[in-house]
Formats: structure tokens, sequence, C-alpha cells
């Protein structure tokens, strides 16, 4: 089975555009809700009554079930909130099966082509203890909303686990697993590319509001434009060199996700110089050689 797993919080609203595209190839998708209506800070959040009947009308083949629970504990933090949450919902979507966890503002943008894959890996699933892994994918972030379109950052080596077959969490979406696979499919996430409200409501909310100084981050966020992007590196809030600079793609590419965006192709490159540059560093010169003589080999 496939199964999906959404947390439903303040950001709800994105899930109208990401339910949709997980649906037809899910055979099961448990949305998360807080019963006591309150974030992982402890604040009260609202959910428009609207959109539970719209999950009503739009789940025509009965896939979704909607699981609530207390996921609130003041003892904890933000982040431990978040990992005991997700370690609920995976026992809520049941034993078994490929597990999938998504954001409400994530979209996946060939869902159809990533469960084609984690089936042609089914045998994973006979003896899953024994064999653990968790899956990535390419993590693409909206930056901030411009006119026409949005500022992406364009050359990040971000990749999230999505999926595992052994859902036992140790932070957040993170299984830690000894056994990685990073893909080539890609993960679209809104992230910072809301309305000012909205991203304060997040940094005061999200797994890492004490990660950084967020507020300092949401002024700086607000500086950036579509006149002046270009001149701004390092960008991201808690480690700037993941986010080396950005670049703009217009709001239809965005929607219809027709992405142009080659994330695995860049991935593969960069982590292809750090290889070289490791070996050069840290290598004897000896070792070099060998390695060097092995591709060679390999590559005929």
């Amino acid at each position: 089975m496939i199964k999906v797993g959404f947390l439903v919080s303040y950001d709800f609203k994105y899930l109208y555009q990401s339910i949709p595209l997980v649906y037809n190839d899910a055979d099961l998708i448990v949305l998360a809700v807080d019963k006591e209506r309150l974030t992982w800070s402890g604040n009260p959040l609202v959910i428009d009554p609207d959109f539970f009947e719209w999950v009503q009308k739009f789940d025509v083949l009965k896939k979704i079930v909607i699981y609530e629970d207390s996921f609130f504990v003041p003892e904890n933090t933000p982040a431990q909130n978040d990992t005991r949450e997700r370690n609920l919902l995976a026992k809520a979507m049941g034993e078994g099966g490929w597990h999938i966890q998504i954001d409400s503002d994530e979209y996946f943008n060939d869902f159809k082509s990533f469960t084609g894959f984690l089936k042609e890996r089914n045998n994973l699933l006979q003896n899953p203890e024994a064999n653990p892994v968790e899956i990535h994918v390419q993590w693409i972030t909206l930056f901030k909303k411009v006119e026409g379109g949005f500022l992406y950052v364009k050359d990040s080596l971000d990749t999230i686990e999505v999926a595992t077959n052994v859902p036992k969490y140790k932070y957040m979406r993170a299984t830690r697993h000894s056994k990685k696979i990073i893909t080539k499919y890609i993960l679209l996430h809104q992230s910072w590319a809301r309305d000012d409200d909205e991203i304060y409501t997040k940094i005061t909310n999200w797994s890492h509001r004490d990660d950084s100084d967020n507020l300092a981050f949401f002024e700086f966020w607000k500086k950036i434009n579509l006149t002046n992007y270009k001149e701004f590196t390092n960008l991201h809030e808690n480690d700037p060199t993941k986010w080396n600079s950005l670049g703009f793609i217009a709001e239809d590419e965005i929607y219809s996700l027709k992405l142009t965006i080659s994330a695995f192709d860049l991935f593969k490159l960069k982590l292809k110089k750090k290889l070289i540059q490791f070996i050069r560093e840290k290598l004897p010169v000896s070792l070099q050689n060998n390695i060097r003589d092995l591709f060679k080999k390999l590559i005929k």
C-alpha cells in the first residue's frame, strides 16, 4: 500500500492543492488534526470548517481519514512535538506498506512516478525491520511571492526524507535509518512564499522556532524583492551556506508544476565536486591514484 500522511495546522489552506496531487496514486490518506486546535507551541489555531466539507466532497473514493488527537505537550519543544505527532500519525496509518509524510505546503511534482519507484522496491516491505530505508526527494523552496511569480532557492542541495518502510521517526521526518536513497523526484515547498502575517504565524509556531533568530530573519526577508534579489547570497536562516542564491520562476509554471529546474543534476554535480575536493584534501596521493584507476575501469 501507498500511505500518505499530512499534518493539518494553521496553513491548512495549502492542502487544497497538495492533496489532489497525490490522491489518485495513494491507497490511504490520513490527515492529522490537533483536537484542541493548538500548534506545537501551544498557540490556538483556526481551521475553517469549510475545509472538512471540501475533504468530504473531494474524497469520492473514500481514501481519506481524519485522525484527531492531542499533539501539544507543554514540556516539549516544538521540534519534539513535531516528531511525536509524526510517530502518532504513523501509528494511525497502520503497519505495513510505504509510509509517506508530506506537509501541507509541499507539492509533489510527479507523485505517480514516485509511487512507481517505491513499488519497484516492494521487496523491502517483506521484512522491513531487517531492511529499513529512508527515501529522499529534491526539496525546492519557494522563498517569496513577487509580481508575476516566485523567488525560489535555485542552487541548494536540499533533500527531504518523505518515505520509509519503517516509520519510526527520530527527529521530525528523519528516521535516521542507515540506508538512504536520494531520488530525482521534486517536492516543491511553499515555505517562505507567504503573506507577512502568515510568515509571522509560521516562525512563532513551527518546529524551528528556537533554532535561530527567526524575527531577525523575517525582517531581512521583507527587504528582498524582484529588483534586488540577485544581490543576496547565503540566505538560509540556520545554515547560510545551504542556500546560495535566488532565482525567479513564473507563477503559471509553479501552479502547473511544469518545473524546468534540474535540481537532481545540480545535486549530482555539486556532490561530485565535494567528493573530488575531499579526495584531494584528505587522501594520500597513492590512494587518489588507486581511486582514479578504479573509476576508469568502471567507466569502461
